[in-house]
């Protein structure tokens, strides 16, 4: 079950957006892709969202909110360790041929309780 959450901003355009899924087999929300326009940043709005995702995975029996980032977006990292995620793995061949090659994939990982 994937679920998408978008919000447009004054402009008309897609100010902030969130892809989410849950694994049901080890009741994982996985945060499938999260964007903040750049210019709604630093308002909060990011985490309102992904606290929305998280009670979302709750309400539907996750434990965990899990996603993944790369090692040079030091902004996203930042901000998903403000929302209480915390690294639980990486992959040094992810990105493999891709336009990121080079780069490392960490993985990050937060408990779900009551509400997310």
């Amino acid at each position: 079950m994937t679920s998408t959450w978008k919000s447009p901003s004054t402009t008309g355009r897609c100010a902030v957006f969130v892809a989410v899924g849950v694994e049901e087999w080890h009741r994982r929300l996985v945060i499938h892709q999260i964007a903040v326009a750049s210019t709604h940043r630093g308002h909060g709005v990011g985490a309102a969202l992904m606290q929305r995702a998280c009670a979302y995975g709750s309400r539907l029996g996750a434990r965990t909110a899990w996603l993944e980032t790369t090692n040079v977006n030091v902004p996203a990292i930042r901000a998903y360790r403000r929302m209480g995620f915390s690294f639980c793995g990486l992959d040094t061949t992810l990105y493999r041929d891709t336009s990121s090659e080079g780069e490392t994939a960490l993985f990050m990982s937060k408990a779900l309780g009551a509400g997310g």
